[in-house]
């Protein structure tokens, strides 16, 4: 116990011998935790829109008035494109459940002034999890704008395509700043504790010749590291949830319940490395 005493003793003291550089570490590690951390959730929050996507529909075929529901032209219709290799599922969606729908979503006032029903009936198509890119769905887009009966047919899910290019985008461009920042922080911890050993450099050199171990002379600087790092992630953890109190009305994921310790743990762990690399260099 009076060992470990010791050490977080002399940590605490190399906070005050480089009070500029420590404060500029911490900064610097919170700073890019919370930008890791916000980068983490916006993905999640991408994934969860992505996942919700793939229980709707692909693609809205549109059927003329022409072909009338319960008619054998409906049923011939819906069964060629049943039929279809890269449809999963279709499902009718007739004039009146149309206009149902559309006045759930948007109420009354904007037919007010139409006599009768307007909307087509619509057959949703839910492709087959091999067809399911962009090309895929804009041929058979092509195959069904032929069919007799149909009167357009309108792929769905061309912002779900947007969405997807941007998430790559977005964790290509997160992946480069994150290694950005990691050889940032690494630099900021680990001159700070060098500023710390030339402090206490003859006092180092004493504790050789009286013959301390190297494991006793290097923890109280392992142990700085990892609290500039253990500070660092709580001032994240304390941005990120004022930030959470502030948008609580808007209905985001926040990462999983372990997330604030996840990030403490990658604070120490920068400041570990951080302070590793120092000591090897200076006290080897």
């Amino acid at each position: 116990m009076g060992t470990l005493y010791y050490f977080l003793k002399e940590a605490v003291r190399g906070f005050y011998q480089a009070k500029l550089m420590t404060f500029v570490s911490i900064v610097s590690i919170a700073a890019s935790l919370f930008f890791m951390g916000i980068v983490v959730l916006g993905l999640i929050n991408l994934q969860s829109i992505l996942e919700k996507t793939k229980d709707q529909p692909e693609i809205a075929v549109y059927i003329t008035d022409s072909v009338k529901e319960g008619s054998a032209d409906m049923d011939q219709l819906i069964e060629q494109i049943r039929q279809m290799p890269e449809v999963r599922l279709a499902v009718l969606i007739t004039k009146d459940s149309a206009w149902e729908r559309f006045l759930r979503m948007h109420g009354s006032e904007m037919l007010e002034s139409v006599d009768e029903n307007p909307l087509p009936a619509t057959l949703e198509v839910y492709l087959s999890e091999q067809y399911r890119s962009s090309e895929d769905a804009q041929n058979l887009q092509q195959k069904m704008q032929q069919i007799n009966g149909v009167e357009n047919v309108r792929y769905s899910r061309e912002w779900i395509d947007l969405i997807e290019r941007f998430r790559w985008y977005f964790f290509t461009a997160s992946v480069i700043a994150g290694l950005i920042l990691s050889l940032v922080l690494h630099f900021m911890i680990s001159n700070t504790i060098k500023l710390t050993i030339y402090a206490r450099k003859e006092l180092v050199q004493n504790m050789h010749l009286v013959g301390a171990t190297d494991t006793f002379i290097n923890m109280p600087f392992l142990l700085e590291g990892m609290l500039q790092g253990l500070i660092g992630g709580l001032i994240c953890i304390a941005a990120i949830t004022f930030l959470r109190m502030s948008m609580i009305q808007v209905p985001l994921l926040w990462g999983p319940e372990t997330f604030p310790l996840i990030i403490l743990s990658i604070g120490v762990f920068f400041g570990w490395i951080g302070s590793l690399s120092a000591v090897r260099k200076f006290l080897a």
